[in-house]
């Protein structure tokens, strides 16, 4: 931790901030914090709903002990102050939003980041669960890949990763070949392929899902 984790509530309302998030009834507001220490992402649930307060700092608390997992770890956000019971705040990483050129220009190199940072986070009993989603894969100018937003992850005991950690693994796993097959189908293996395919008709046996086909037809297709 840094010099930023004697940060106080008094002090984060006098910092100068930008917001990065509107909040939710479950979900925190989440800001760039300027610090004279440097810049900090501060997830805040204070201005939650008081019905659903109580929730959202249940979540965030877990949240919180996700990420003390993962501080051995470069490549994901670290825990840098708990301001209260309400915020949390967490390294500010560099980069932008997955995109389909930036994944286009060099596929297999990228997929394979995804992979082994999927596999050092399992490694640490966590699994992000939420990699579908391109806003969570930042790519710095040197293009390194880091993964943000731990909001929906987990990290179950023992009995839990004997019984579902297979099924955990791949749901983050194959966030790669999802985006192989949706922004470069031609470097998905016969393996990838497969996989995808199966992936979504799984996907269709959950009736919230709202998931697009595209890559399930794009593995097809290089299936033949």
């Amino acid at each position: 931790m840094s010099a930023a984790t004697s940060l106080s509530r008094a002090e984060l309302e006098r910092l100068p901030r930008a917001p990065l998030r509107e909040p939710s009834a479950l979900k925190p507001s989440v800001w760039r914090v300027e610090t004279p220490q440097g810049p900090l992402v501060v997830k805040d649930v204070r201005t939650s709903g008081r019905a659903t307060r109580w929730v959202a700092r249940w979540l965030l608390a877990r949240e919180r002990r996700v990420l003390e997992r993962l501080a051995p770890l470069e490549g994901v956000p670290h825990l840098e102050a708990v301001v209260d019971g309400d915020a949390i705040a967490l390294t500010w990483l560099p980069g932008q939003p997955l995109d389909r050129e930036t994944f286009a220009e060099r596929p297999r190199e990228l997929a394979d980041q995804l992979l082994e940072l999927a596999d050092r986070l399992h490694a640490l009993g966590v699994f992000h669960l939420d990699l579908h989603q391109r806003k969570n894969l930042l790519v710095d100018e040197a293009g390194r890949l880091h993964l943000v937003d731990f909001g929906a992850a987990v990290a179950p005991g023992r009995l839990v990763r004997a019984l579902l950690g297979r099924l955990l693994r791949s749901v983050d796993r194959q966030a790669a070949n999802k985006y192989l097959a949706r922004f470069a189908p031609h470097e998905l293996t016969d393996e990838e392929a497969r996989a995808t395919v199966r992936q979504r008709a799984l996907r269709r046996l959950w009736p919230f899902s709202r998931s697009s086909d595209h890559e399930s037809k794009a593995a097809r297709r290089r299936l033949g």
